[in-house]
């Protein structure tokens, strides 16, 4: 029996004399494994602000707050309702822009303290033409390397790359869209309306008379601009039509024949028709360059659907 006794007392020894398996807690702090997952924490130079880890987190831990003054959007993660999951670096769109720690003690006696918060804010980017949040500027840009050359096709990726390289004076929200407002920072829904929409077919007559104006029309043109019309008969040449448009500074002449009006003269006319194909403004007649049949208006007309039907009608 004398060797399990000796077997017994060597192994004793040896646990006495070894350091111990455990850890010194709470003597020493307890370090998690390297693969253990805790508390998500933000990379500033990797997260694009895109929100998709708020849209994920299952406890409603992560929320976002977009200030439209500051152009600012502040993401939020709160520690105390944090169940460490990681869905929220899993679905990290860039894959880097949250990362779940080894950290997994919290122990404060204030929840509100800035300890039991993680926190990253990104700079905005507005619809001039409405005021809407289109995104994070650095999400675009994000964007704008995964599409590549592609993205020079949309024009707030092409704004995007340009301030990179100079300042971009911004512009205020207004009511009305025009077509210049294709090259500013647009949302989805405006960047459809100035791509699909006329000028000014998106306000309605009833909208500005609720804000207490109106619609320009052809009287109120008229009223400016004065009610003279200049003509020229259709057997007189090109050249005796450019003296009167000349002679009167107009840019174009009705055309009239048997005292009808038969078609249209313009400087336009002039350049396509004759300049460039270098016929004689001398022998010509403007009934072979005029621009027919006439299109008519009512005084009542709105400005913007005559622009729509002279667009029409090229």
């Amino acid at each position: 029996m004398p060797l399990p006794k000796l077997r017994e007392l060597k192994e004793a020894l040896t646990s006495f004399f070894s350091a111990p398996y455990t850890t010194k807690y709470p003597a020493g702090p307890a370090a998690s494994f390297p693969s253990y997952r805790g508390f998500p924490k933000y990379d500033k130079d990797n997260c694009v602000g895109c929100g998709a880890c708020a849209q994920v987190c299952p406890s409603l831990a992560i929320q976002v707050d977009d200030d439209l003054a500051a152009k600012a959007r502040r993401l939020r993660v709160d520690y105390g309702s944090c169940i460490q999951c990681g869905q929220c670096q899993e679905k990290c769109i860039t894959g880097k822009g949250i990362v779940n720690t080894t950290a997994y003690s919290l122990s404060l006696a204030d929840v509100s303290a800035p300890e039991a918060f993680e926190r990253v804010e990104k700079e905005l980017v507005i619809c001039e033409c409405c005021g809407a949040v289109i995104g994070c500027r650095d999400h675009l840009l994000w964007i704008k390397e995964r599409l590549g050359a592609k993205a020079y096709g949309h024009p707030n990726l092409l704004l995007a790359t340009q301030r990179l390289l100079t300042e971009v004076e911004p512009s205020e929200p207004k009511s009305r869209l025009r077509r210049e407002d294709q090259i500013k920072d647009a949302c989805a829904k405006c960047r459809q309306t100035i791509v699909t929409l006329d000028e000014f077919s998106d306000i309605s007559q009833e909208k500005l008379q609720k804000e207490g104006k109106r619609m320009t029309n052809v009287r109120d043109i008229l009223e400016k601009k004065g009610h003279e019309i200049w003509t020229t008969p259709s057997d007189a040449t090109v050249f005796e039509a450019l003296k009167t448009l000349a002679e009167n500074n107009v840019g174009a002449l009705l055309v009239m024949e048997a005292g009808n009006a038969v078609g249209m003269f313009s400087e336009r006319d002039y350049a396509r028709k004759v300049a460039l194909k270098n016929i004689s403004s001398l022998n010509t007649p403007v009934r072979e360059v005029m621009a027919s049949p006439v299109y008519c208006v009512k005084p009542e007309t709105l400005a913007e659907e005559c622009m729509a039907l002279m667009t029409d009608k090229h």
